[in-house]
């Protein structure tokens, strides 16, 4: 099997005359200009494609499904290639695709996907909407978990029942999301060492023999986010890491390839991303981009209250408003910074100027605006990290708008979504520990 680094999340692996792509991003920002790729892909588009018989994504988040990618190649490549994807209630990225003209597979979980010449696929979800991929072709046993969060002992123990144990190991090495405020360096610190750690636990639970750190090529790269850089692990943290495990690092630049029949020299790889992060300071950073009026956000808030309603319960909403236990669809006091202003925003409340002194979060006009525009919106904020918050304020925050990314996956706030009482438990955890952190690391 021959692995190529292609960039960030993406790899090329090759058996005979199978090649599966994984999760294509190799240009352009990402997450509302709040991500751009640490190194820039040294591959052109054709030596990316060259040979690619399959393309797996694992996930919407558009550093894993770049929909401009897909859009570039599909006159090219539609014919001669199969997207893999799991199953979703919303087929919202598999619309996309078949509307490009892609031949699709969506798979259910586990389903073994014969992909030519011996070689199998197995694509499984894990929590939201993340999936993670097995591949065999008899030789080696690959796992990509990508950034899947998967650290619990239980489920970890399912990944090795499930593979049986694989030869090579893909997985994330640092963090990738909001790790609170600008002077908040201590919660940035401990989700690296955190995200260090879940690495050695998946290789002690797993057993693999070669762990390839990967899904962590990028930078924080708009000046409202970049003091998110300070604390980033480097594949030189993650190698390390992967040695006291006890497995083998497989450190790849972008562009370098891998036989996984062969010996491998870390050193050179290591080498240029030294030089990389230590030239992480002078990288460009973006800027905020063009603001909106207090009238446009008024705009967008009323149609986002309209969507919102079609699509789940008010009722039930005014409900979850009314119960102390949850403290869900609270106004929420936003400062603009661009604007100078503050509003206050609530589904059931309405949206309105505010003369507190005190505010829950502050962002750019064009942040809120993307929150109440697209139903991701807040998803990729708390990705991108284009705010600041105090731990009630956060809470508040995703209390009130976190409904977007439930409907985005296909689920209805309202009494069915107690029969999702797994995705439910799983939010509502996160949510704690992350306040829990948050309080403890401002203390």
């Amino acid at each position: 099997m021959k692995i190529t680094f292609v960039n960030h999340a993406s790899v090329k692996i090759a058996s005979g005359n199978v090649c599966v792509l994984t999760d294509p991003w190799t240009e352009g920002p990402v997450f509302n200009n709040g991500w751009d790729l640490l190194v820039p892909t040294p591959l052109t588009k054709a030596e990316v494609m060259a040979g690619v018989t399959h393309i797996w994504v694992s996930h919407e988040h558009p550093d894993h499904f770049s929909p401009g990618y897909f859009s570039s190649i599909a006159a090219e490549y539609r014919d001669k290639i199969e997207v893999l994807f799991q199953k979703t209630r919303d087929r919202r990225v598999a619309k996309f695709l078949e509307s490009k003209g892609f031949r699709l597979r969506e798979a259910a979980p586990g389903e073994p996907l014969g992909l030519g010449g011996g070689v199998t696929g197995r694509i499984y979800p894990s929590d939201f909407y993340d999936s993670w991929i097995q591949i065999t072709d008899g030789e080696t046993n690959l796992v990509n978990l990508n950034d899947c969060d998967i650290t619990q002992a239980a489920d970890l123990a399912k990944v090795r029942a499930i593979t049986g144990g694989p030869d090579v190991l893909l997985s994330q090495y640092s963090y990738a999301a909001w790790k609170g405020g600008r002077e908040n360096v201590a919660f940035r610190k401990a989700a690296a060492a955190q995200k260090l750690e879940t690495v050695k636990t998946q290789i002690r639970a797993l057993s693999p023999r070669k762990v390839i750190p990967f899904a962590s090529m990028v930078y924080f790269s708009s000046v409202e986010n970049s003091y998110l850089n300070d604390s980033v692990n480097t594949p030189d943290d993650a190698a390390a890491a992967i040695r006291e495990a006890g497995a083998e690092p497989i450190v790849l630049f972008p562009g370098d390839a891998w036989d996984t029949g062969t010996a491998y020299d870390n050193e050179p790889a290591l080498a240029r991303y030294r030089a990389a992060y230590a030239g992480l300071a002078q990288l460009p950073l973006r800027d905020p981009g063009k603001g909106k009026s207090f009238d446009e956000l008024k705009e967008s808030f009323d149609k986002y209250r309209k969507r919102v309603g079609e699509k789940n319960s008010l009722a039930f909403i005014g409900l979850a408003r009314r119960l102390p236990a949850m403290g869900a669809f609270r106004p929420v006091t936003i400062r603009l910074t661009d604007l100078n202003e503050t509003v206050e925003v609530g589904l059931v409340d309405g949206f309105k100027r505010s003369d507190a002194k005190q505010w829950d979060a502050a962002m750019h006009s064009n942040s809120l605006a993307m929150i109440l525009d697209q139903e991701f919106g807040y998803d990729t904020l708390t990705v991108n990290g284009r705010f600041e918050a105090t731990a009630e304020g956060f809470s508040k925050l995703t209390r009130s708008f976190a409904i977007g990314s439930l409907n985005a996956m296909g689920l209805s706030f309202g009494p069915s979504l107690m029969l999702q009482a797994r995705i439910v438990a799983i939010l509502m955890r996160r949510l704690r520990g992350v306040v829990r952190r948050l309080d403890r690391k401002a203390a």
